[in-house]
């Protein structure tokens, strides 16, 4: 079972945000400073970086996916459309054996990464997406309203059941509670991660990223690792950890808020 990336996740104050600009410098400085002590981790580059798109989530009336542990999202961005079936779970097996693979004919590489949330939660997310007028060859959709139409993409969604049957293709999907998001990413700086002993060192890419609903709704710190059982030894995690935990304590950190997908569908399961 090969992880691709993991993935370290924070919630912080999304309030600032109202002056973007201010929120990221203000969050990159406290950064700086939680690196400093830490004598095997520095930082490289700046927030500055900016990626913008429009995400939504579809859905059964009931849920169905949400209580099946899948996701469905479509993210827009300028002429790309994507849409990405996921299925996220504590337990590896199921997160891993999970077949989220597209329709025959369509491309999409997987993607089986590792979540970390407060105060060190791990959850595994095996993930797929297929782009809509971009480099993968994808029919023309534009709008999933039924659950047939999601099938006709990913048809693990055909197994689907509710009091022992199947739902029908007719089933309805629709973007749930009606919520449409304004993404804002900023990229551009890493964690250089020194390994003990001279080894090469390990670069963890840094992500802050916003929701907005025509005022800022959530906000998230997260660090990626590239995962490889040659590379990502017992030392480069115990340093990744205690970062982690230094992150935290960051004025501007939110360890009991609600995640990106809980504030979706407007519950509290610590997804």
């Amino acid at each position: 079972m090969q992880i691709d990336f993991r993935e370290y996740k924070l919630l912080v104050n999304h309030g600032p945000f109202a002056d973007p600009l201010e929120a990221v410098k203000a969050i990159w400085a406290e950064i700086e400073e939680a690196v400093r002590p830490l004598p095997l981790v520095r930082t490289e580059g700046q927030p500055d970086e900016i990626e913008s798109r429009t995400i939504s989530f579809f859905d059964t009336p009931d849920h169905a996916l949400r209580r099946n542990g899948l996701v469905l999202r479509r993210r827009t961005a300028n002429a790309a459309l994507e849409y990405t079936l996921k299925c996220r779970s504590e337990d590896r097996y199921i997160a891993a054996g999970t077949d989220v693979s597209p329709a025959d004919g369509l491309k999409a590489k997987p993607k089986l990464e590792e979540d970390i949330a407060p105060p060190f939660f791990c959850r595994l997310s095996n993930s797929a997406t297929i782009l809509i007028n971009g480099k993968r060859k994808s029919p023309s959709v534009t709008t999933l309203a039924t659950l047939g139409k999601a099938t006709a993409l990913f048809p693990l969604l055909r197994t689907l059941h509710t009091e022992g049957q199947p739902y029908a293709p007719e089933t309805p999907l629709a973007v749930v509670n009606n919520i449409t998001v304004d993404e804002t990413v900023w990229k551009g700086s890493s964690l250089i991660f020194e390994q003990e002993r001279g080894g090469k060192p390990e670069t963890a890419t840094l992500a802050l990223i916003l929701w907005t609903r025509g005022q800022p709704a959530i906000a998230e710190l997260s660090f990626r690792i590239k995962e490889s059982e040659d590379r990502f030894s017992r030392s480069l995690a115990q340093t990744a950890r205690s970062l982690y935990t230094q992150f935290q304590r960051l004025d501007c950190a939110r360890r009991d808020g609600m995640t990106k997908t809980e504030y979706i569908y407007r519950d509290a399961t610590r997804d």
